[in-house]
């Protein structure tokens, strides 16, 4: 069996798109690389709701949830002023999860209450 030098073996156009090795491949070859044209498309419409649409909506879930035998709630927590949202066992109250974490609402309650005091200091001596 005879191995020409000559010839050489090149991937398909699509899978050297863009490539070093495409360029000097086509270059080689004596072939160029069409790359197929990129179609520009419109950013799709956003549908305003009706209010009473959301009301449907929020009904409609509210009864699912009410069906998993579970307790949705929402809340501000007030010492670092953010929603927080609980879902709980409705039967036995037990907490099944919270969004965010107690841990980082921790973590957010220590940082808020560092810069209080930080920012306290800086306006006592006069500095902004």
């Amino acid at each position: 069996m005879e191995i020409d030098a000559g010839v050489k073996i090149l991937a398909p156009a699509s899978s050297l798109a863009g490539s070093k090795a495409a360029t000097s491949a086509a270059s080689q070859a004596g072939k160029s690389i069409v790359l197929p044209p990129i179609e520009a498309k419109a950013a799709p419409e956003l549908v305003e709701f009706k209010r009473s649409d959301i009301d449907r909506a929020v009904a409609d879930l509210q009864k699912f949830i009410d069906g998993l035998a579970r307790e949705l709630s929402f809340r501000i927590d007030e010492s670092i002023d953010r929603s927080v949202i609980t879902v709980r066992d409705s039967n036995s109250g037990q907490l099944v999860r919270q969004i965010p974490a107690e841990e980082v609402v921790e973590i957010a309650r220590q940082i808020k209450q560092d810069l209080d005091v930080k920012r306290a200091g800086m306006l006592l001596r006069g500095q902004a």
